[in-house]
């Protein structure tokens, strides 16, 4: 396979944020990178690419859940009363 190898300024500039956070996310896991000999990253074009469908915000029209979201009977009561007001 190959891919081209981006910097974390490739990446920052592809993703909007700064090269600072680029290298933060790899020092703390979050972004698959490659580190070279003197130290340097690189990001694998084709990982970014699957990094960023794995953090895809759903299109619209589609559905999702998230595992703490309120199951039926779960919401308090007290949520789900309306405010009735006086009519002048």
């Amino acid at each position: 396979m190959n891919t081209p190898l981006l910097t974390a300024r490739d990446v920052a500039e592809r993703l909007g944020v700064s090269a600072e956070t680029v290298l933060r996310w790899v020092r703390d896991g979050k972004l698959p990178a490659i580190k070279l000999p003197g130290g340097a990253i690189r990001v694998r074009e084709d990982e970014i690419e699957a990094w960023l469908k794995e953090r895809a915000t759903p299109q619209r029209g589609v559905l999702t859940t998230t595992p703490g979201a309120a199951r039926p009977g779960t919401v308090p009561s007290s949520v789900l009363t309306t405010t009735e007001y006086e009519e002048d």
